[in-house]
């Protein structure tokens, strides 16, 4: 019997505006709650069947990227790494390959000549691999590790200059806190940005403990 394009379908027992009925239920509600809303609606069927509809269409093809980001994932920390490239628009996986080599990358690369920005860490082998393969595209540093790298460079300054910090009060501006005891220097290294805070901490809290400074307690508890 010759089938009609677009209503009927060989073997089939629905039409095509049935199948699509019963597909878009599924997509939006699944097996369990799909099913149910078609029964309701007087389409008796199972959730399997539903599902079965779901899985048998055609994979949806997103367009071609035309901005990437690039950067390593690690298939064993410390030892295997590979690298993962997202379409920076949809934010949507595009591609895994197996290693972070920068011949890997180029010819990834090379094999979409669409793409026009290139969204990267700082890592030289995927500046090498973008270059090689993308020369037409705008190679950028993408925000997490342009605060990373300033987070860094910060905390550099900061610990090479923290003795500036360490002058003491002028003796006409008394403090209201308490004094805090000198302590004795310390076994471990210094230079992390909390380390000192900490050991300032550390010697205010047995400073309180100690019974004659009961007066001081109170005073800055009442202030």
């Amino acid at each position: 019997m010759e089938q009609v394009e677009g209503l009927t379908r060989r073997h089939g027992r629905w039409t095509e505006r049935l199948r699509s009925a019963l597909c878009s239920l599924g997509l939006a509600l699944a097996g369990r709650a799909g099913g149910r809303l078609a029964e309701l609606l007087g389409i008796p069927v199972s959730r399997s069947t539903v599902l079965g509809m779901v899985h048998a269409l055609p994979a949806p093809t997103p367009p071609p990227p035309t901005a990437v980001g690039v950067d390593e994932y690690a298939m064993r920390k410390g030892r295997v790494y590979g690298t993962v490239l997202v379409d920076v628009e949809t934010r949507r996986p595009v591609e895994l390959l197996p290693e972070r080599e920068p011949e890997t990358l180029a010819a990834w690369l090379a094999r979409h000549p669409q793409i026009k920005v290139i969204c990267r860490d700082r890592a030289p082998f995927y500046a090498e691999g973008a270059t090689l393969g993308a020369p037409q595209a705008l190679q950028v540093a993408d925000r997490w590790h342009l605060w990373h790298n300033l987070g860094q460079a910060v905390e550099r300054c900061v610990s090479q200059h923290r003795t500036c910090w360490r002058a003491a009060p002028s003796a006409a501006e008394p403090s209201q806190e308490p004094a805090a005891e000198e302590t004795p220097t310390s076994p471990w290294p210094t230079g992390h940005r909390f380390a000192d805070r900490i050991r300032a901490r550390h010697a205010q809290v047995h400073a309180f403990w100690k019974p004659d400074t009961a007066a001081a307690r109170s005073n800055v508890s009442s202030a």
